[in-house]
């Protein structure tokens, strides 16, 4: 008899540690001290502008934008691609996916490519529709996107972002496996990775690594060669060696870890959730504010990148960032659910 009292002991130490994980993990015993590093503005219109990018040619910025509270009260609301001029005053932005004849296209993570041999642009979109995800390509000029081809396979199971390598070439990444709804927040609520990065080739997808937890941002460093990762459960960015393909480095970022967007001065700058439980309650009530993160990675020196903090909110001034694209001294700020895309001068 006296086997089960120390058995049942033992489950509830067990419990109790995996409850500090979580707690640890989601940012709770984090400490929070508001900054503001210049002046701000909010440009009201794109709601959940959760992905933006520079197009360093024009200086001007595409926006993903998509409603999804709207979208989770069973609202069949359409998403929308942006070419945002924020140089402007006021600022001024077009939906370049009007045309688009798909009324439950909900993009996410976006990828602009540049071809290097012919010029042309390229946008590449997660799509997360009702019937399935998918990438969608489209062919950029001006201010017009044309719907070029949809990209759909088994492997392609929780897109999250996307990165272009060509015409019609990409790493993405799942932030989980096909599992859906409350097993998917089991599984981040207990640290369980069922996250992958992979890569079509513009013919098959292959998988590259899995297990990741919640494999979120994506990108490219161009000049060293790396593919970069951020994982937002384990508050860390992943360098891996593209070929052949082997995760090199570890950046510890201590925070949720969103979208990546490089500046032209090879800086990095990320969107990030500093208390990722907040930002669970926020995704359920707006009324919850979830606070904001932005840091800044600069890799002068690339086995030791400096990390810095540029913004850091409580959520009362915009909750939820997820990414921060630069253009000189702008920073463009997006977030999962808030209404515009909040703008700082460096």
């Amino acid at each position: 008899m006296k086997f089960i009292p120390k058995v049942l002991l033992f489950l509830l130490l067990v419990l109790v540690l995996i409850l500090l994980r979580t707690l640890y993990y989601g940012g709770i015993f984090r400490k929070l001290t508001n900054t503001n590093s210049g002046k701000l503005e909010i440009i009201t219109g794109m709601v959940g502008a959760e992905d933006i990018t520079i197009d360093h040619e024009t200086g001007l910025a595409i926006v993903s934008s998509c409603d999804r509270r709207k979208v989770a009260s069973g609202d069949p609301v359409k998403g929308a691609i942006y070419l945002l001029d924020f140089k402007n005053s006021p600022a001024t932005y077009i939906d370049m996916t009007q045309t688009f004849d798909q009324k439950d296209f909900r993009p996410h993570g976006i990828s602009l490519f540049i071809d290097p041999v012919d010029s042309s642009k390229w946008v590449f979109v997660v799509n997360h529709r009702s019937s399935g995800h998918s990438i969608e390509i489209f062919k950029y000029s001006d201010s017009t996107l044309t719907h070029s081809e949809t990209i759909k396979h088994e492997l392609i199971q929780r897109p999250n972002d996307v990165v272009a390598t060509g015409k019609r070439s990409f790493y993405f990444t799942n932030d989980h496996d096909k599992n859906d709804g409350t097993k998917a927040t089991i599984e981040d609520l207990l640290l369980i990775g069922t996250g992958s990065v992979g890569y079509f080739d513009g013919q098959d997808v292959k998988l590259l690594d899995t297990g990741i937890r919640y494999a979120n941002g994506i990108t490219i460093d161009e000049v060293r060669k790396k593919l970069l990762i951020a994982s937002p459960t384990d508050g860390n960015i992943y360098l891996y060696n593209l070929n052949p393909f082997t995760k090199i480095q570890t950046l510890k970022c201590n925070t949720g870890v969103d979208n990546l967007e490089w500046d032209a001065d090879g800086n990095l700058w990320v969107g990030a959730h500093p208390k990722l439980l907040k930002f669970l309650k926020h995704s359920k009530d707006k009324k919850n504010l979830s606070p904001s993160h932005i840091i800044k990675i600069n890799f002068d020196n690339p086995e030791k990148p400096q990390i810095s903090d540029f913004y850091v909110s409580d959520g009362a001034q915009f909750s939820g960032s997820t990414v921060a694209a630069v253009y000189q001294n702008t920073v463009l700020i997006g977030s999962v659910f808030e209404d515009g895309v909040l703008v700082l001068k460096k």
